[in-house]
């Protein structure tokens, strides 16, 4: 219904443009409002609709593919802006939300990160339940929490029918825009509950076109909210590794029990454990002669990590050293040799770097999680990072076997929780064991009308989630065939082949459920990083060059042509010329972009720089974003 680079008639007075949104036109004469901005390159081809001014703007959430060419309106029509209620902070205060929010440490995964970077003046707000007027139109604003917290649709009569204007609350087909918005709290998918709660009154309202911010406009909707409402219920019913409604993954026993100092447990002659009660599980492997190998080493209780505290300013954690002495004095440990990293995050490595500078020990890891441990501001967009880079001195590749003390360690690669993540299995004491990292533990869930407890893998999905990552994790584990699991969370647990078949049907029935919400491909609409800005954060001064590197997927089942060039803030020279690159279908690419940071540029902490995306010829908008500090005399 939404076709090309210009504007398509809905009916007598309502139009629709194609752009990196759906910006839809309400006419009124010669003048106009628009439903979201998109580019503004609308305003190129009002002329059509006999269009010559735009006096208002109504925004229904504060993604930059909305709203990047809102100043163009502001600038070219004097249009004003209205935006919802409780989103107005991301629109007016943009700079002081980039300037301030929480990078390292992070386990805030609500999509704030895709709003803008200039602030945008606002004149008025689109408040709950009250009714906006323009002419001779009255738009309801409707609560449409779900892909933003603070998202609105607008509903008004418009040429007899009764219209929502419903941003990326659904699209056609009773899917969602993208899966991972879904995601507020670190791996919690509140958002599934928001969605149904704006689906049930968007029913209420009899609604009979819905006009959905990307993809055709809705005509069933009774039946496309009836499909999407049925898909979010088989997700919530799953019992599975998404928190729904806002429970902790895995829940350790009473910490108070324990106090005031926890002790290691032993789980055989050579194999030491931190025990549930830690934030995060670490292992301790003896050598026999007074030497000792850690796998994985963060904090001693939940409490550290204060992301429940203040999720959005809290810079980064402390780290408190714990258990060393016990190893020493109980244990006989005279060398902490090596820590091995399962995968990288705070609450799994953030005592490495302590381990490293007072103790000496050597850090090994996967390659892949290697990387991304010694470099973090260049990764620091991947949630849960420490910023404390991590030299490792050994990254062995996917398969590799590595001897320590006799032990022979081998790194799997297992994107499962994160994309930068291993299992590390070895034989102790008589034993296959796998060290799993955030991969694997037990939830309860139903089978056959029974509740049990069944093996999950967790899935965070912006933690660069993709379909196949998992399916990996279900090989790795039956490759390995372990007979004793030891997470990094929760209990540690004896495996057999009936476990590794419950969690191989856990991973296959999510699969189904994930592909079911959104549209295909369905890699395309679940993969939040299919396009990654790199370095996430860098530090530069007046007249000198930034250099960034485009990551990009290819998620379509088909070629595809990427182009994309840097957007830079207000006041800076922007790359006119498109750099692109033909990806086959699955196939991984990287284009390399300049910025150039002006003479005269003022020295300031955190301006959004983002890249402007191309598939094929049509833009998908400011997509990836990364921050840029300009520091006086750098």
């Amino acid at each position: 219904m939404i076709t090309g680079n210009h504007l398509t008639q809905l009916s007598e007075r309502l139009f629709a443009f194609e752009d990196a949104c759906n910006v839809y036109l309400v006419r009124d004469g010669t003048a106009g409002l628009l439903i979201d901005a998109g580019s503004g390159a609308i305003t190129e081809v009002l002329y059509d609709a006999g269009v010559t001014s735009v006096e208002w703007v109504l925004h229904t959430h504060f993604h930059r593919d909305q709203c990047w060419g809102t100043p163009r309106l502001q600038r070219e029509h004097g249009a004003r802006v209205a935006v919802p209620e409780y989103e107005r902070y991301l629109f007016e205060s943009a700079g002081e939300h980039w300037r301030t929010k929480r990078i390292y440490n992070n386990y805030n995964d609500r999509n704030t990160f895709f709003s803008p970077g200039q602030d945008i003046a606002v004149d008025a707000t689109l408040d709950d339940y009250e009714r906006f007027r323009w002419r001779d139109i009255d738009f309801l604003v409707l609560p449409a929490k779900g892909h933003t917290a603070g998202s609105s649709a607008l509903l008004a009569e418009i040429d007899g029918r009764r219209v929502a204007f419903t941003g990326d609350l659904m699209t056609a087909g009773g899917h969602l825009h993208q899966l991972h918005a879904l995601e507020y709290g670190y791996g919690e998918m509140s958002g599934v509950l928001f969605t149904l709660q704006s689906l049930q009154a968007l029913r209420r309202h009899d609604v009979e076109l819905v006009l959905p911010s990307h993809g055709a406009a809705i005509e069933t909707v009774a039946r496309d909210v009836d499909l999407l409402e049925r898909r979010l219920m088989e997700l919530a019913q799953l019992g599975n590794g998404l928190a729904i409604a806002g429970q902790q993954q895995f829940t350790p026993p009473d910490v108070a029990s324990v106090l005031p100092e926890p002790q290691l447990v032993r789980l055989s002659e050579h194999l030491l454990w931190s025990g549930p009660w830690a934030c995060s599980n670490f292992y301790v492997l003896l050598s026999g002669s007074g030497q000792a190998l850690l796998v994985d080493y963060g904090h001693a209780y939940l409490a550290n990590m204060h992301y429940a505290v203040d999720r959005e300013s809290f810079e980064t954690m402390r780290f408190v050293e714990h258990h060393l002495d016990e190893l020493r004095e109980r244990f006989g440990v005279e060398a902490i040799e090596v820590a091995l990293a399962t995968h990288i995050h705070d609450d799994h490595v953030c005592g490495i770097p302590h381990l490293r500078r007072h103790h000496g020990t050597a850090c090994w890891a996967l390659d892949t999680v290697a990387t991304v441990l010694a470099q973090p501001a260049e990764w620091a967009s991947t949630p849960c990072l420490n910023p404390k880079p991590i030299r490792v001195d050994r990254a062995p590749a996917d398969g590799e076997r590595v001897d320590w003390r006799g032990y022979e360690l081998t790194f799997h690669h297992a994107p499962g929780q994160t994309e930068f993540h291993s299992v590390i299995s070895v034989e102790v004491d008589g034993r296959t064991v796998a060290f799993t990292g955030d991969n694997y533990g037990l939830v309860e869930t139903e089978v056959g009308g029974l509740r049990e407890r069944r093996p999950i893998q967790s899935t965070v999905l912006r933690n660069s989630f993709q379909l196949a990552m998992h399916r990996r994790c279900v090989e790795v584990m039956r490759a390995i065939e372990p007979e004793l699991i030891c997470p990094g969370h929760g209990d540690v647990l004896p495996c057999d082949k009936r476990a590794l078949d419950q969690y191989a049907d856990y991973v296959a029935v999510k699969e189904e459920l994930f592909r079911a919400l959104v549209a295909r491909p369905a890699d395309h609409y679940i993969d939040l990083f299919w396009a990654r800005l790199r370095p996430y954060l860098a530090r530069t001064a007046a007249g000198e060059t930034v250099r960034c590197t485009l990551m990009l997927r290819n998620n379509l089942e088909r070629p595809a042509t990427y182009g994309a060039r840097l957007l830079p803030p207000p006041g800076w020279p922007g790359a006119e010329e498109v750099e692109t690159c033909t990806l086959a279908a699955g196939e991984h690419g990287e284009l390399e972009l300049e910025l150039h940071v002006p003479d005269d540029a003022a020295a300031q902490e955190r301006v959004l720089v983002t890249a402007e995306i191309f598939i094929d010829g049509r833009t998908h908008g400011p997509i990836a974003e990364a921050l840029v500090s300009v520091v006086a005399g750098a």
